[in-house]
């Protein structure tokens, strides 16, 4: 749970206010550096595209084209986040099972270097409005390789029946067919299979497929220079998790893909930024109803959704002198304690059966492995403005993202 140093997190919240989230840059480096290593190792071989949607700060994109990454955008707006951060557009992949057609024509426009298509449909759509600007798009089309990740079920995407992908015999029929839509040019196939996939057994399977229906697009005569796999990769959010074993994944299915004559692509966003972030939430007050333990906090479910969504659980810890003496003089821990926020719903527990020490009020509370899918998934339940982003490097810190204000949220309605 080793985060950033509790005074300086400590004078965050005091200067920033909660709920806030803090990314450790030096962090969000050190594990791009290890995927980029061995998944990545030179340019021929593949290229890691930052996955925008797992944490889409501009700061937080700036840095990642800086250290080298391609992104993976699913949306417009993300599109348009990656090109403010000054992504080069042939680095970036657009993905997405639903793009609208002013979505295609801004990425056909903007020049991306790949689109994942996921439907016939899609490829129709798409061929025609690149053939009316004169262009052709290099495409690659995803497929359901029918692996189950064995992970939550709404992290499953490469099943046969997700709504992601294309069947593979659907695939098929459309390479065959590829001189029917002359604005595009199918030269990748695009698997992902899950988030949290803590095992290299299913992308080796994934890799073996991916590599049968690589033959068979090469048999219709199709150019096929590229396999983008995803990401997925599992963090370890808890003690007893384990988080994917890049080197070995690597170890699998380079030399295959070398062999065949393919180039890679992975996107990864949670391998990079999850433990690179936390939370910071205050005590507002602790109770005890029917035997369990409340902390009652001011960061809420429209902040942190992961819980009430996925039943993810995130290791909270204190930050106060508490702490500090809890190390050395074995101060009485409170177990089973719920932190739960403000919002009016049930479900709004950021973590259950957490151990702590005995809270109070004003203690500031850090929630772990918030740096993925929490403020990228905020909202503004219940009128609560989103929180603040902070961004520490070399240990100095600026506001990457200001709080929210009421006004901020009122703003497109005052004049209706």
């Amino acid at each position: 749970m080793d985060f950033l140093p509790h005074d300086l997190l400590e004078a965050i919240a005091r200067q920033v206010g909660t709920p806030c989230y803090v990314y450790d840059q030096g962090r969000i480096a050190q594990n791009y550096a290890r995927l980029a290593k061995a998944l990545a190792p030179s340019a021929e071989v593949g290229r890691v595209c930052y996955s925008v949607k797992a944490n889409s700060n501009l700061s937080v994109l700036r840095l990642m084209r800086n250290l080298g990454t391609g992104f993976d955008v699913v949306s417009g707006g993300e599109l348009r986040r990656a090109l403010l951060a000054g992504a080069a557009t042939d680095s970036i992949v657009f993905a997405g099972v639903g793009k609208r057609d002013d979505e295609l024509v801004a990425a056909l426009d903007a020049g991306v270097g790949w689109i994942n298509v996921e439907s016939a449909q899609e490829l129709r759509v798409l061929s025609d409005l690149a053939a009316a600007r004169g262009v052709v798009q290099r495409v690659a089309l995803r497929i359901n390789p029918g692996i189950d990740p064995h992970t939550h079920r709404y992290l499953a995407t490469g099943k046969r029946a997700s709504k992601f992908g294309i069947e593979t015999e659907e695939s098929l029929r459309l390479v065959a067919h590829r001189a029917d839509y002359p604005g595009i040019s199918i030269e990748g196939i695009h698997i992902h299979i899950g988030s949290m996939v803590s095992d290299a057994g299913p992308y080796a399977e994934a890799m073996r497929v991916a590599l049968a229906v690589v033959a068979q697009y090469r048999m219709l005569g199709a150019t096929i220079t590229t396999l983008n796999l995803g990401g997925g990769f599992g963090v370890a959010y808890q003690p007893d998790q384990a988080e994917a074993p890049i080197e070995a994944i690597a170890s699998n299915i380079l030399p295959l893909a070398r062999k065949a004559d393919l180039r890679l692509l992975f996107e990864p966003g949670r391998a990079i930024v999850a433990d690179a972030g936390a939370l910071l939430t205050r005590v507002l007050y602790t109770k005890t109803n029917g035997n369990v333990r409340y902390v009652v906090v001011d960061a809420a479910m429209n902040d942190l959704i992961r819980p009430a969504l996925y039943g993810a659980a995130h290791q909270v810890s204190l930050v106060s002198s508490v702490s500090d003496v809890l190390e050395v003089s074995g101060v009485s821990l409170v177990s089973g304690v719920s932190v739960v926020g403000p919002v009016c719903e049930s479900g709004d527990v950021l973590a259950e059966g957490v151990m702590l020490p005995e809270p109070r009020r004003g203690d500031l509370l850090v929630i772990h492995h918030a740096g993925a899918y929490g403020m990228s998934m905020a909202s503004n339940y219940n009128t609560r403005p989103r929180a603040a982003e902070v961004l520490v490097a070399d240990g100095k810190w600026q506001v990457i993202r200001r709080r929210e204000s009421i006004e901020d949220l009122v703003a497109h309605e005052v004049e209706c």
